[in-house]
């Protein structure tokens, strides 16, 4: 006990910042006090509001992360990886994923991840690589190509390459040889989804053992599994991620409900909860978005220009979700679905001070990333 007194004696004099008198989102709910700054992590909090950085009037919430981005609206991470991943930092996104679909920019993949490894010493807020593909379903999603068989050789030559940052793999589990990559991914820690699949729900059982536990944003052209007689309507991956405890389900919550339809997300918070239920951005670039955010390339939908603030207003519009409810699905779940949990992903003492500050209207006016300023206008 006089060990760790002595430690928030320490930490309490090498205070860089208070964050004092807003409105704290923590995971159980809201504390109006003090949030202390030491450093990059968050020293203490208190229920008293002490001198400091007056936000009075402000939610101040863990720093939002998103497990599923392809770009900025402008930059894709291919191609521009740096500017694209702090274009999303200043609004409020401190922990990404940089996501690489099937379509040829992206190959080969390991210059791929080379150039998305050394973005990581520009833009802090990168935390690993989300591969969508190429091992999928190529009847469904946009830019379909040609089917792409599983070849051991390959996989192990990208997860070598990729072995530090490529942490989050989406698979159709009805592929030939699939078993054997998911094995060997669960051996790498690496996090599985499905997405773009046929696959049924009696299959998809046995891969949750395997590491399978995300359905990479459900409801939104994911592939349906083939009916038992014609004109009936078979469960497929969206129906088990729902029923299932053990799943997390990412949703794009656009604003026009272009991904997925306001009575759907209703459904999905339903079944769900905030506990389950993963906001993403799945933004992507050099698309129309008609005014909107969503991304339309040849008259396609091909993902979206959402930032994860504009993700929580329309839940909240749509869902009726409460602030902290909005928090978890933005910042908690996620980092808990990809193992940054311990780190992130919530306001607690000793964890990375990584924290935006939103106006009553759930605007972005203040990001913190690992305790340094980004973004201040208040």
């Amino acid at each position: 006990m006089a060990a760790l007194k002595a430690a928030v004696a320490h930490c309490r004099k090498e205070l860089i910042v208070k964050l004092t008198g807003a409105k704290i989102i923590l995971e159980r709910g809201i504390l109006e006090g003090t949030v202390s700054v030491s450093g990059e992590r968050i020293a203490y909090l208190s229920a008293e509001k002490e001198e400091g950085i007056d936000l009075t009037g402000y939610y101040l919430l863990p720093g939002f992360v998103d497990n599923h981005c392809h770009g900025s609206g402008e930059h894709w991470f291919y191609d521009e990886p740096a500017k694209a991943a702090l274009w999303h930092l200043r609004e409020g996104t401190t922990s990404i994923h940089a996501s690489l679909w099937r379509n040829k920019p992206c190959y080969p993949y390991p210059e791929t991840y080379a150039r998305i490894r050394q973005a990581q010493k520009t833009a802090r807020n990168i935390r690993g690589i989300h591969m969508e593909g190429p091992y999928v379903d190529p009847h469904y999603g946009a830019d379909a190509i040609d089917e792409w068989p599983v070849r051991r050789e390959e996989y192990l030559a990208w997860m070598e390459a990729g072995n530090d940052l490529v942490d989050y793999w989406t698979i159709d589990p009805n592929l030939p040889g699939i078993r054997d990559f998911a094995l060997e991914a669960q051996r790498r820690n690496i996090h599985l989804g499905v997405c773009y699949s046929e696959v049924k729900p009696e299959l998809l059982e046995q891969y949750v053992d395997l590491g399978l536990t995300i359905g990479t944003h459900i409801l939104c052209g994911t592939g349906k599994a083939k009916p038992m007689f014609a004109g009936t309507y078979e469960p497929g991956s969206d129906e088990f991620v729902l029923v299932d405890d053990r799943m997390y389900a990412e949703v794009i919550a656009d604003s026009l409900g272009g991904h997925v339809r306001p009575y759907y997300l209703k459904l999905i918070y339903k079944c769900k909860g905030p506990d389950r239920t993963i906001l993403v951005s799945d933004c992507c670039a050099c698309g129309d978005t008609f005014g909107s955010d969503v991304n339309v390339i040849n008259g396609e939908l091909y993902g979206s220009r959402l930032t994860l603030s504009v993700a929580i207003r329309n839940m909240k519009k749509h869902t009726g979700a409460g602030i902290v409810e909005l928090a978890k699905m933005a910042s908690t779940t996620p980092a808990k679905a990809l193992g940054l949990y311990a780190e992130r992903g919530s306001i607690a003492p000793g964890k990375i001070a990584d924290l935006v500050i939103l106006d009553r209207d759930l605007m972005v006016k203040g990001v913190l990333l690992g305790g340094e300023w980004v973004r201040k206008e208040f």
